[in-house]
């Protein structure tokens, strides 16, 4: 079905792989188009509670493919209709992985550029191989730092996220998890085992309570204490009458684990 990607649901996780690895995952106007395309099945879908993404081969994604839009910008006169999707939210996918209700593992497993750091960034976890190497070099081809601009100084501070975006040196794993940038450093051959194994530990809580968690920690940068006091409030308002939230009071009541829903 899908040309530069990979779609499969196991045990209420999607598994999202970049499938262009001649090219290092390079992203294109495809891969963006059949990124927002799996982001849509994965949010309507109610067997899918956590969504891995990863690459094929060598690299998570070595950043926009910058050989195909030359090609079509020569080709189109310098409008390019490679370029103009960029920024349109539609087809911007850091802001899709972003805005997912439901939480986002990017099992980053070799070569990140540009375009994969902003969805390994987008990401709620990131879990990296051992040879994972990352860079942001969007100035050095005349770009700004797009979406990393905005998700790198929320995860690592202004001082270090300057550094990464301004400076565009690569840095490996190592240095990656030092600045808190993931969550974890694995074993290259034990990259989708842990991130497997992260997916299940996720969907052994209640969904819809990880949902609206994901969405309290999304805006809590954006409101004040008091706006935040009062989307808690609605939120487990609402949490109260699920059947998950019953569930695990029977499930504490009775001493066994939880079997929740989702509903």
């Amino acid at each position: 079905m899908y040309r530069s990607v990979t779609w499969e649901v196991r045990e209420h996780t999607g598994i999202l792989t970049l499938n262009r690895p001649e090219r290092l995952n390079a992203l294109d106007y495809t891969m963006r188009e059949e990124i927002a395309d799996v982001v849509r099945k994965a949010e309507h879908d109610a067997d899918v509670w956590t969504l891995i993404v990863t690459g094929a081969g060598r690299g998570f994604c070595s950043g926009a493919d910058l050989k195909a839009r030359a090609e079509a910008e020569n080709a189109g006169g310098g409008n390019s209709i490679t370029v103009q999707p960029m920024f349109d939210a539609k087809y911007y996918y850091p802001i899709a992985f972003g805005e997912l209700s439901k939480p986002v593992v990017a099992a980053i497993n070799g070569v990140t550029r540009g375009a994969g750091n902003n969805m390994a960034f987008a990401a709620d976890f990131r879990i990296a191989s051992e040879k994972a190497e990352f860079g942001c070099n969007f100035v050095g081809i005349g770009l700004m730092a797009e979406a990393s601009a905005y998700y790198l100084p929320r995860l690592v501070g202004r001082a270090i996220a300057t550094e990464i975006c301004m400076l565009g040196e690569p840095f490996d794993a190592a240095q990656a998890k030092a600045w808190g940038l993931v969550n974890k450093v694995v074993p290259h051959d034990k990259l989708m085992d842990e991130a497997l194994a992260l997916a299940r530990k996720i969907n052994s809580k209640a969904p819809i309570a990880v949902r609206m968690t994901k969405q309290a920690l999304h805006r809590a940068h954006d409101i004040s204490a008091e706006q935040f006091i009062d989307m808690q409030n609605t939120m487990n308002t609402k949490l109260r009458y699920t059947a998950d939230a019953k569930e695990a009071l029977a499930a504490f009541i009775e001493k066994r684990p939880p079997k929740f829903s989702g509903t």
